[in-house]
């Protein structure tokens, strides 16, 4: 339908406008970060460890991106971690059990396919708030992870090591998916109807549904997405850690919604950009590493990433109404 596409082509070009000025702000306050640390310490800038701070966003990264492609489209998900927990551990279970590890690892990424189109599916048939269904199905996910593991670590088969090798000896594979990953998303939400029809859902529902745009449909398909994405990410971090447990998705949940509004995601729907989100991403690897080269306590680093999510927000909601 011609009005269907129009307006989501008009909803697409104003959200490029609007992320401009955070994704400069960002890009800003990122470079005197690195500038900063470059003084402080000369370990920062060597290869060695620019390569571990990316190798180290990278599940981070490309559950971002999921987080960020729900919170486009209006939605939330507090499933994420719980989901990469949970399909790790099967994948893991798996291999345990002497299953072929392709097979495992298809296995693993289709159930974390499963669970965020079913997160979608009981959202749109129920009406009610992603965020209560999504916090009742962090419950679950949780449970099933606890009757696969029974509460305990299930190592990885021997040959399951593409998280930890890199390419030519120097660039870390995971960081190639990473930005593989990244590449994706932006065709899909720059060049793709479904990726237009992605940010008119979330800027405004009702509008969507009278252009002609698919609603429930597509909300399934948003989640079955983000939860795809989440597959890659449990399995590029199973094979980093060589084993599955119920919590190793746990930290990501914070972080990933973080890297999303810091990179001007709105948290209303409608608003962001892919590139912010990335940037994002780096900011909270880069922050991370120059405490951690400065001796400064971990917990601390919740207080710092806290304190940015709550500024990220504040100056997003002060642009928007000064729009």
């Amino acid at each position: 339908m011609n009005n269907n596409s129009n307006i989501a082509k008009g909803w697409a070009g104003i959200i490029k406008n609007r992320s401009k000025s955070q994704i400069l702000l960002l890009g800003v306050a990122l470079a005197v970060i690195i500038i900063i640390m470059c003084f402080a310490t000369d370990r920062f800038y060597q290869t060695k460890n620019i390569m571990n701070v990316l190798t180290q966003i990278t599940a981070l990264g490309i559950s971002a991106a999921g987080a960020a492609i729900v919170l486009i489209s209006g939605g939330i998900d507090l499933t994420l971690g719980n989901i990469i927990s949970f399909a790790g551990c099967v994948t893991a279970a798996m291999m345990g059990a002497g299953i072929n590890t392709g097979t495992a690892v298809f296995v693993g990424i289709l159930v974390a396919i499963g669970c965020g189109a079913l997160n979608g599916t009981l959202i749109v048939l129920s009406k009610a708030e992603p965020f209560i269904i999504t916090l009742g199905m962090m419950s679950v996910y949780n449970g099933l992870t606890l009757l696969v593991t029974g509460g305990m670590n299930l190592p990885t088969s021997s040959d399951f090591t593409f998280g930890r090798e890199r390419l030519g000896g120097v660039v870390p594979i995971p960081v190639l998916c990473l930005v593989a990953v990244f590449l994706a998303v932006f065709f899909i939400l720059k060049f793709t109807k479904f990726g237009r029809r992605i940010y008119a859902i979330g800027d405004n529902t009702e509008a969507a549904y009278l252009s002609g745009i698919k609603i429930k449909r597509n909300k399934v398909y948003v989640y079955a997405l983000n939860g795809g994405l989440l597959g890659i990410a449990s399995m590029i971090l199973l094979s980093r850690l060589s084993s599955g447990n119920s919590v190793m998705g746990d930290s990501l949940l914070m972080e990933a919604i973080a890297a999303a509004v810091i990179g001007g995601v709105s948290m209303a729907g409608g608003r962001g950009s892919i590139w912010g989100v990335f940037l994002g991403t780096v900011l909270i690897g880069v922050i991370s590493n120059a405490l951690n080269l400065l001796s400064v306590a971990s917990f601390y680093q919740y207080i710092v990433l806290g304190a940015i999510i709550v500024g990220a927000v504040f100056v997003s909601n002060i642009g928007s109404k000064n729009r």
